[in-house]
């Protein structure tokens, strides 16, 4: 069914006179009536009343007129579509997070990206941990990650967006509970309830290299499978925990936070696929040196 037929026919329905349809077509009667034949041919019953006097829609035309008026505002729209979606000004990313201390930061990309992209539809996957993450984003079940680095594999680019410093968990009734700050050597005999390394192993990694440099190695009574579990083993009394300050937020009763001085910060960054021709992935993209610098605000002066 070609669309030359339906804007035919609608012309015809509209004016209800093949000489006036024909002048608005720009077109001489003849051909115009042997489209408008073809096209009741196709559809298989007569869509048009013909007089010498007057043209009249048959109800099986009146029926016909809304759907073919429908298939042509499709048909015009989508050029411009298949614009926008090409231009990532619609489309969707789906988006996953390595778990509650990267929060912050999805609230801040999203909030970007709506203002920016409010076309295109951010669907958030997770928490979503380390490892697995990277295989996700291999397999090509999310566009785009929130991840601790560092990232290992091939085929994946990231793009570091802030670092956060790294804070002792310990009970409140701990007596280091008061102090402002403490350091690695303050924590050494300290029993550590940490995040498992195939997990976690960004931090993992960063608390053992800390731990190595003063001559030791934390000791590890208890893993948990993710942040909120960590400072509820510790409001439990298990014994202290390494998180990002960032981790604040969840509040859990009986756990204060301190900043540990000689710990460098865990980076958090935005990993995607090399390859990737998502184009409403590459509007995210482009706007990460703005996300960058809003993570920067927040952390100097939080919400």
């Amino acid at each position: 069914m070609e669309l030359r037929h339906l804007q035919a026919f609608v012309t015809v329905a509209e004016e209800l006179s093949f000489r006036r349809a024909a002048e608005r077509l720009q077109m001489s009667q003849p051909p115009l009536s042997q489209q408008i034949k073809r096209l009741e041919h196709e559809v298989g019953v007569p869509l048009l009343r013909r007089t010498t006097r007057q043209v009249a829609l048959t109800t099986a035309g009146l029926a016909f007129l809304s759907e073919a008026r429908r298939a042509l505002r499709a048909a015009q729209a989508a050029p411009q579509a298949a614009r926008q979606a090409a231009a990532g000004q619609t489309g969707v990313v789906r988006l996953g997070f390595s778990g509650p201390t990267s929060h912050e930061v999805l609230v801040l990309m999203t909030r970007k990206f709506r203002e920016r992209r409010p076309r295109v539809r951010l669907e958030v996957h997770g928490p979503v941990f380390g490892g697995e993450l990277v295989d996700r984003l291999n397999r090509d079940e999310i566009d785009a990650g929130l991840i601790r680095l560092p990232v290992a594999g091939s085929g994946i680019r990231v793009r570091e967006l802030t670092r956060h410093p790294i804070a002792a968990a310990v009970p409140a009734e701990h007596p280091l509970a008061t102090r402002r700050e403490v350091g690695v050597l303050d924590l050494r005999d300290e029993p550590v309830v940490s995040h498992p390394t195939n997990r976690g192993a960004g931090i993992v990694s960063l608390i053992h290299s800390a731990f190595m440099q003063h001559g030791s190695s934390p000791n590890i009574v208890q893993e948990a499978p993710d942040t909120h579990t960590i400072l509820s083993m510790v409001g439990a009394g298990v014994g202290v925990g390494f998180v990002p300050v960032s981790a604040g937020h969840l509040k859990v009763p009986g756990v204060v936070l301190l900043p540990v001085s000689d710990i460098p910060p865990l980076p958090l960054a935005l990993a995607w696929r090399t390859e990737d021709p998502n184009p409403a992935l590459h509007a995210l993209i482009d706007l990460l040196d703005e996300i960058a610098a809003d993570c920067r605000t927040h952390a100097d002066d939080p919400l």
